[in-house]
């Protein structure tokens, strides 16, 4: 009887061990994906798939962009963050300690830019109040896109959808800032990229805009304005811009929207 007993012992020592075992084993690092992108002076969250959350990360080339692991998610295999410093291509390296895996990302850092999200209040443009979005890219040409948010969401997809491809500028005309965006529209006023159509300017007065909010987009779009950083208090912070087109009565406003332009889009 006794005999018995030790081998029934035995049996439950024996199987808290292999389930001790088994609760050791880390699945395999995996991501959602091979490649991402991230702007100049931004920042790119990379969520892993699984793995087992302890890494080393390496980068081919330092002087494109900095990684590390980040800390505070709530995903237990781990989240990456990516700051672009140059714009180019070049390879991220995350090894797990406890597999001795190895994945390797391609990442690119493209042109920094700027996202402005329209207002549904009061927005009674009949192309700003179909595309939300608006992406104003910190480049020579200076490149703008008009987005919708469409698409199917996912977890590798947001669900933004580029329905045009225009210009922009900012100017400043008797002490009165503007913006002007330029794109084409076929004959239901609807935007388009089709060639046969020539892209118009639709200037707007920029009729409410707070000194930080003007001095933040000269900052981070290289407008050449000259503002000044400085102390401002909470209630000269906001972000609100209001615009005006006064020879159509055309009205919208919109603030900055951290959103991330879908991948291929920018070179």
């Amino acid at each position: 009887m006794k005999i018995k007993s030790l081998f029934e012992l035995l049996l439950v020592f024996m199987t808290i061990f292999v389930a001790g075992c088994k609760d050791d084993e880390h699945e395999p690092l995996r991501f959602y994906g091979d490649s991402y992108e991230v702007p100049v002076h931004g920042v790119r969250y990379i969520g892993v798939k699984s793995g087992s959350g302890d890494y080393t990360i390496q980068v081919e080339n330092t002087g494109i962009f900095y990684a590390s692991e980040d800390e505070g998610w709530s995903n237990p295999a781990g989240t990456l963050s990516v700051r672009g410093l140059l714009t180019g291509e070049s390879i991220l390296y995350i090894i797990d300690n406890n597999t001795g895996e190895t994945a390797t990302l391609k990442i690119k850092v493209v042109d920094h830019y700027e996202v402005l999200r329209v207002s549904t209040f009061e927005n009674n443009h009949p192309v700003i109040s179909k595309t939300p979005f608006i992406f104003l890219i910190s480049n020579q040409s200076r490149d703008m896109y008009l987005a919708d948010m469409e698409g199917e969401k996912s977890v590798t997809d947001n669900g933004i959808r580029i329905r045009g491809k225009g210009s922009y500028s900012f100017t400043i005309e008797d002490n009165k800032p503007y913006l002007t965006l330029t794109y084409a529209t076929d004959d239901k006023g609807a935007i388009t990229n089709d060639p046969a159509h020539s892209p118009e300017a639709h200037k707007f007065q920029i009729t409410l805009g707070s000194e930080f909010l003007l001095h933040y987009l000269d900052e981070n779009l290289n407008l050449g304005w000259g503002t000044v950083a400085k102390n401002f208090s909470e209630d000269q912070c906001s972000l609100v811009m209001k615009m005006e087109q006064p020879e159509s009565g055309y009205k919208f406003e919109t603030v900055p929207e951290q959103v991330e332009i879908p991948a291929g889009i920018l070179n």
